[in-house]
Parts: C-alpha cells; sequence; structure tokens
C-alpha cells in the first residue's frame, strides 16, 4: 500500500513538473516574476498602428499567434507599436517566417518619422539565405538575423529553418544592448559609445537625425511586405 502511494505522488509531480514546463517552455510567468504578456493571443489589445496608421486586418490574432498578412498598396506598410513604452528592459519572444521574408523587432520607437526604424534600433529578422534587396540580390551578414543590424554581422547564424519556430531575446541596460537567438548570445553594443558612434557614421543610418536618440519608446513589428507570424510576446521591466 505505502509503495503505491509513493508511486502514485511520484507520477503526480511528473506530470504537474511537466504540464508547467510545456506551458511556461520560453518564460516563466509565476506570479511575481515580473514579466508582462504583451499579446494575449486573441486580440490586439496594447497595440496600435504606428503614426495612427489604420490596421486595416493586415495584423490578426488567432489561437496564441499574431500574424502579419500584408495588404499595402501603393506602398504603405502597417508596421504597429505597443501603446506602452519602455527603458531598460527583457523582451522574450517567438517568431517563424516564409521563405523570402524580412521583417524586425524595434526598440525606442518613437512616432513623427514616416518609418519606425528611424528612431528604434532594429533587432532584424530574415530570411538569410533567400531574401533579395531591391535590386534583387542578397544582403550581407550585417543584416542578417539577430545582427546589430547594418552595424556587425551575427556572432553566429542560429535561425532555425523557414517555418520553423525561433526564440529570441532583447536586453536593453541603460546604453547596453545584447540580442540572442535560440538560447545564443549573437549580438552586443554599446549605444552613444565612441565606437559605435564612428560605427554609425559610417553606415546608412548616419542621415538618420532621431535614430537611436529616444532612451525611452514602443516596441515596434515591422511590416516590410512578407508573411511573418509572432507568438509568446513577454516583457520584464529592468
Amino acid at each position: 500500500m505505502k509503495i503505491g502511494i509513493i508511486v502514485l505522488a511520484v507520477l503526480s509531480l511528473s506530470l504537474f513538473w511537466g504540464c508547467s514546463e510545456s506551458k511556461n517552455s520560453s518564460v516563466s510567468m509565476n506570479e511575481g516574476s515580473g514579466w508582462i504578456s504583451l499579446f494575449d493571443g486573441t486580440t490586439l489589445q496594447g497595440w496600435r498602428g504606428y503614426n495612427g496608421i489604420e490596421i486595416q486586418g493586415s495584423w490578426t490574432a488567432e489561437n496564441g499567434v499574431l500574424q502579419l498578412e500584408p495588404i499595402s498598396q501603393d506602398g504603405v506598410q502597417v508596421n504597429i507599436i505597443t501603446e506602452s513604452q519602455y527603458d531598460d528592459f527583457d523582451l522574450r519572444f517567438e517568431w517563424k517566417l516564409e521563405a523570402g521574408t524580412n521583417s524586425g523587432v524595434m526598440f525606442h520607437v518613437g512616432e513623427g518619422p514616416r518609418k519606425p526604424y528611424l528612431t528604434g534600433p532594429e533587432y532584424q529578422i530574415l530570411d538569410n539565405l533567400g531574401f533579395r534587396n531591391r535590386k534583387g540580390l542578397p544582403v550581407t551578414p550585417k543584416e542578417h538575423t539577430a545582427s546589430h543590424y547594418s552595424i556587425e554581422a551575427p556572432a553566429s547564424d542560429e535561425t532555425k529553418p523557414i517555418g520553423d519556430w525561433n526564440a529570441s531575446r532583447i536586453v536593453v541596460k541603460g546604453n547596453q544592448v545584447e540580442y540572442w537567438l535560440n538560447d545564443v548570445k549573437t549580438a552586443a553594443y554599446e549605444m552613444h559609445s565612441p565606437k559605435w558612434k564612428k560605427q554609425v557614421a559610417n553606415s546608412k543610418f548616419k542621415t538618420w537625425e532621431y535614430y537611436a536618440s529616444n532612451g525611452k519608446g514602443h516596441i515596434g513589428l515591422q511590416d516590410h511586405g512578407h508573411r511573418v507570424w509572432f507568438r509568446n510576446l513577454k516583457i520584464k521591466v529592468l
């Protein structure tokens, strides 16, 4: 009898921990942990169009997934941003894309300029091998997924095959920024340091007056005219 009770207890604990791990496999959401969900899985509550643009059904929420189905006309793209603004934070999110896709997640975004990336540094999301620019050419590793976008190539290519879910992380503490992809740190840089200023001056950002100038702002998801999916978007204010 005692042996049977012990076995049942062990099985119960195993089931409990198994369910807990499955439910919180990306980020612990225990009460008091400080994590805030940015996406409720069924609505776009907490998000709005950048510069007040109408979302027009391009972004939809269903079954725990936030999906972009581009419906841009005349070059108009529907970028979305969080209603709340953030300074220092730890952001976790999962994403997948289709072949040829370009998208991204931006932080410290300020409204006004025509595109959110003109103010907010970007965590690139890309089909590294299949994407082609307007000239029909592949981009350099400096523009690959999880790079210090357009400045330095990622430390390694940790992307999963097209159609698989990837787990990403952005950590911002003051001017210190880290990018992670599938549990590997791919980039680390210090905004406004002498090195960073020199890098920016030698990049396409040199003419972007407000680039990385806010110190606080919205989280933005990019419409680059390609289908992309997000889920499990969570943030912890540091």
